[in-house]
């Protein structure tokens, strides 16, 4: 009861504070430093005062423009203890649903780690554009979104957040908004920075920059480095996140280890066929399963363990990032000045953890997790798994003369299980035992030109920019072949199964039961069933998994050119202003799987080396028991642009700007044409009235027209009780653009001591370039929601793009659980709109002998309306709001209704001192209660207040500045949701309470 009291009353004090000045500071800052107020407020009336901001060419647009913009400078994240381009991010009420930990499970984090982007409005990190001094920055190979975690923050001077659709100014990427990071200019001297995070459970994380910058007669030169470094943060540091199964069944698995065994009688080459001769858990008579962290349990009236493999991952994975810049500025005569800059950034994260092994959702048999595998009675933990799970003496006992077993001969066969649960893999990856993937990501960008002042009132400017960046991502998975050899003493690397002898010299076994570990080290908890010497060897294992995934490259080559100035022709309020020019964009992507194994061109089929699939009418499934395959690619994109705007002062008060963008991106894609209008009314010294409307655009990726199979990644299917599938994501030759119109209404007030501003906004899109829905294709086909046990509609219109167990669908008799892979395409959609509001305010007075700056800002999301989704005459899924909605099984992202920052700033001379909340609303779940249990349906909303200091040392050889802060003072835990992970990542993080310290030292 106290903490719903708390969030009412913070919500009801944001939404008090914003609506005295209805919000956006006049200079459009969404967090103004008290040092920047008082500066300005020295240099007189600001509406005076002309700038170049984003979203515009011409010169000399004012901060309260037409365009919503806002501009953060390096003391403003300074004083807001922002440290990092993801904490500025996660930061603005305007910024949708961000990933910066990992948080793997949620579709739009699998495969991203380690890197940033940004989401405004919600749109989607393709929608927005991010540039580096007004010019494109490094994308994600193949992403179509740059990653922010490279960008320099040691070298930035400040930074401008254009929210609204630019396509008419910069191409058809730039469609919820644009976000320019601008470096440093004329900066003289040396800076070096480092700061330390503390957090508990944590080793914590750092960083440390170095600023060298020399001002010469005619020009500057800068040079910088800055490396970052997170820790690891496992799950097992945070309460929160391992929950009972009655509680959250989201992170339990029915594939565990132990797991569920049927001896069978015979030969192992009878498989499933072969007669039954019981069914049990692997351990169950000395409760292995409870006293290893697992939950006995049922599934379709069949006895299992369950498995919680979230110990096993991390909440925060180990990197670390480097960037160096350099720059330089000339003016070469009074008419010609020359510019240019170079980045090289790096960013690794190579201790992904995730589960010990993954569930087979196939094996060597084809599709299926269930009878995937045969263990025969010769492998050397079948005596410990007959005695410990009650079998000895019986007919499945093949030890005890007499029995079925001993006279005929028997094997076991893995009905629901994975090769390794509980007990870990530290043998192979060490730590908590789960297994480890890479991400690593390295690029360089320069950019350079030329601006020559052709005339009086005319510049023109030219400028290159190309950059190259490369990742190599992969997660380590079982090859199902090697599984089963090994599982009948044939495994390694050495071992040749026509000549050798199982489990002697070069040929290995592989030990699935239980007693091969000692303890569960994610838990610490000792494992009863455990035989010494029955562990499995690291050479056998690391002949197992191998990694599966890609190396992905993309080098990018934009030229620019631009004419602006003054057209000489008055009009009432002054000169009309103009701007022409043209761009040529081209990129080359190309993906490569990172081995033969993830090759689907060389390894298509279940079993190593066959390519019989490929003929016979095999689904294309890979030899790995989870993950899929790549196909290698080469794709080039060369788009032309030619665009101009004008600007119309068409009274003293009142003045028109006119924008136009054609761009051609040649081929099925096409051109478009598009135009957007800004207008900007003075009524009063007071008050500004601004308005924009335009059209916008956006092509499809080369990545998004590859003719087949793009990625695999992970989601726990409803219809199969929620159990983790594979869900594979194909291109589309065949896609078509989409389209949007945008549009922004709003005013800016500023008073003496107070700035405040409201903004509408409106985005309306068409032929949404998407997926189809994963969830939304297997509930359908698959009868779910469900327990897993329903039948499935084999007859439904969609039941093609499911991969079932045995590669067969048979009407009556295939359930939810039989449910093994979903089949996703890049498509265009049906389209969203979305509107809002931009809410902020700040006043500022003296007190005592310092100055005091109250402020804030907000979004309030009023509309996300996804509309019906129907594709060839099917329809996939039925339309909906996603405002509010966790929305975790849904196209849409997780989205709060509000989300505000507040704070209160005091600056004496050498001190500031700084309070600041953030306020994200809670959202609902859409899947409602599950199991009884409605954990995270109705989840709180998240407050989190911090408290930061600087201060600059009374001292002569240098500027000096000890910084320090508590942030989440009151140790405020995420939003619930019944998520893998047990909270939702974007209402909260998962952190708790940090304390930091920093230095600066500027000579």
């Amino acid at each position: 009861m106290t903490n719903r009291l708390l969030y009412t009353s913070a919500r009801s004090a944001i939404v008090l504070a914003l609506a005295t000045g209805f919000a956006s500071v006049a200079t459009a800052q969404e967090d103004d430093a008290p040092a920047t107020v008082q500066q300005q407020a020295d240099e007189g009336d600001l509406r005076q005062e002309k700038v170049t901001v984003t979203g515009s060419f011409i010169a000399g647009t004012p901060e309260d423009a037409a365009l919503p913009v806002d501009v953060f400078s390096a003391e403003d994240l300074e004083v807001s203890g922002v440290s990092s381009p993801l904490e500025f991010i996660k930061s603005l009420p305007s910024v949708g649903s961000v990933l910066g930990d990992s948080n793997q499970f949620a579709a739009s984090a699998q495969g991203a780690q380690g890197q940033g982007s940004i989401n405004l409005r919600n749109l989607g990190a393709t929608r927005n554009l991010v540039l580096l001094n007004g010019k494109r920055t490094i994308a994600s190979p193949g992403d179509g979104y740059a990653n922010t975690q490279l960008i320099p923050l040691f070298a930035l001077e400040r930074i401008e957040l254009l929210k609204d659709g630019a396509a008419a100014t910069y191409g058809s990427d730039a469609i919820s908004g644009v976000a320019n990071f601008i470096t440093k200019t004329n900066f003289d001297g040396i800076e070096l920075k480092g700061d330390f995070k503390a957090i508990d459970g944590s080793d914590g994380d750092y960083e440390v920059s170095a600023l060298f910058g020399k001002n010469f007669e005619n020009g500057n030169f800068m040079f910088g480095v800055g490396q970052q470094h997170r820790s690891e943060l496992k799950t097992t540091e945070r309460d929160f996140v391992n929950r009972p199964y009655s509680v959250n069944p989201a992170q339990w698995s029915v594939l565990g280890n132990p797991s569920t065994y049927i001896p069978k009688l015979g030969p192992i080459s009878q498989g499933a066929a072969g007669t039954s001769l019981g069914l049990v858990v692997d351990g169950q008579a000395i409760n292995t399963c409870e006293a290893m962290g697992g939950i006995v349990g049922s599934t379709s009236g069949l006895p299992i363990c369950r498995f919680s493999y979230v110990p096993f991952d991390n909440l925060v994975e180990d990197s670390d990032r480097l960037q160096v810049f350099t720059s330089f500025e000339a003016e070469l005569s009074p008419e010609f000045r020359m510019h240019g800059e170079a980045l090289y950034a790096n960013s690794e994260t190579t201790n992904n953890r995730y589960s010990p092994s993954f569930p087979p959702t196939q094996g060597p048999k084809g599709p299926g997790s269930t009878y995937a595998f045969d263990v025969p009675s010769t492998n050397p933990g079948y005596a410990a798994f007959i005695a410990q799970s009650g079998l000895s003496g019986g007919v499945a006992d093949p030890f005890t003369p007499g029995t079925l077993a001993n006279t005929f001969g028997s094997y076991a066969s893995i009905l629901l299980g994975r090769p390794i649960g509980l007990g870990g893999n530290e043998e192979l990856y060490g730590g908590t035992g789960g297994q480890v993937g890479i991400a690593e990501d390295d690029a360089f960008r320069v950019s350079g030109g030329f601006e020559w002042d052709v005339w009086e009132d005319a510049t023109w400017s030219n400028d290159l920019t190309f950059y190259k960046s490369d990742r190599v991502f992969y997660t380590p998975d079982i090859v199902g072949q090697r599984l089963q050899d090994a599982l009948e003493g044939f495994g390694g690397p050495n071992c040749d199964r026509t000549s050798g002898t199982a489990g002697v010299g070069d040929c290995m076994f592989f030990n699935p039961f239980i007693n091969a570990h000692a303890s569960n080290p994610a838990l610490g908890l000792d494992n009863p069933a455990y035989v010494p010497g029955n562990e499995n060897s690291r050479e056998l294992l690391d002949h197992l998994f191998l990694p599966s995934g890609t190396d992905q490259s993309e080098d990018y080559f934009v030229y620019d050119t631009v004419l602006t100035g003054l057209s000489g022709i008055n009009l009432s309020g002054g000169e009309i202003a103009y701007a022409v020019g043209g761009q040529f964009r081209h990129s080359n992507f190309a993906t490569d799987p990172i081995n033969d194994m993830s090759n689907a061109a060389i390894n298509p089929c279940a079993v190593e080396g066959d390519n019989s699939c490929l003929t016979n009418g095999d689904p294309i499934i890979g030899p790995f028991i989870f993950l899929g395959q790549y196909n290698e690619a080469r794709l080039q994109q060369s788009v032309y642009a030619l665009f101009g705007e004008v600007n119309f002062p068409i009274l003293d008060n009142l003045d028109a700007t006119l924008a136009v963008r054609y761009e051609d991106y040649g081929g099925g894609v096409g051109s478009t044409t598009d135009p957007k209008i800004s207008l900007r009314y003075e009524p009063a010294d007071w008050l500004v009235l601004r308005g924009s409307a335009g059209t916008t655009f956006r092509g499809p990726l080369p990545s998004n027209i590859i003719n087949g199979r793009l990625a695999t990644n992970l989601a726990g299917i409803q219809a199969a009780n929620n159990n983790f599938k594979s869900v594979d994501s194909y291109g589309n030759p065949d896609l078509k653009p989409e389209t949007a119109f945008t549009y922004n209404i709003g005013a800016v007030f500023d008073f003496p001591h107070f700035r405040g501003s409201i903004d509408y906004w409106s985005y309306d899109f068409e032929d949404e370039i998407t997926t189809t829905p994963a969830q939304a294709v297997a509930n359908a086909v698959g009868n779910g929601p469900g327990d897993g046990t329903q039948l499935v509609d084999c007859n439904h219109p969609l039941a093609y793009l499911l991969t079932f167990n045995g590669n067969t669908c048979t009407q009556g008799v295939t359930t939810g659980n039989d449910i093994q892979r979903v089949r996703v395409d890049v498509v265009n959609g049906p389209g969203i709109k979305t509107t809002g509001l931009d809410l902020a305010a700040s006043t500022y007075f003296d007190v005592g002998p310092g100055e005091m700056t109250i402020g804030g800002a907000g979004t309030y999301t009023l509309d996300y309306d996804v509309r019906e989704f129907e594709l060839g005459g099917v329809t996939f899924a039925e339309g909906y709001d996603a405002v509010g909605f966790l929305n975790w099984d849904r196209s849409a992202p997780s989205i709060s209704e509000f989300k505000a920052n507040l704070y209160a700033n005091y600056a004496l001379k050498n001190i500031n001192l700084r309070y600041q909340m953030q306020y994200i609303s809670g959202v609902t779940d859409n899947r409602g209660p599950a199991n009884g249990s409605d954990f995270g349906v109705s989840a709180d909303d998240y407050v989190q207040y911090d408290i930061l200091g600087a201060w600059t040392l009374p001292v002569n050889f240098a500027e000096v500045q000890l910084t320090g802060a508590i942030e989440n003072i009151t140790d405020q835990d995420p939003a619930a949701a019944r998520t893998e992970l047990s909270y939702n990542p974007f209402v909260g993080n998962a952190l708790g309470r940090t304390y930091s310290i920093g230095l600066t030292l500027r000579y």
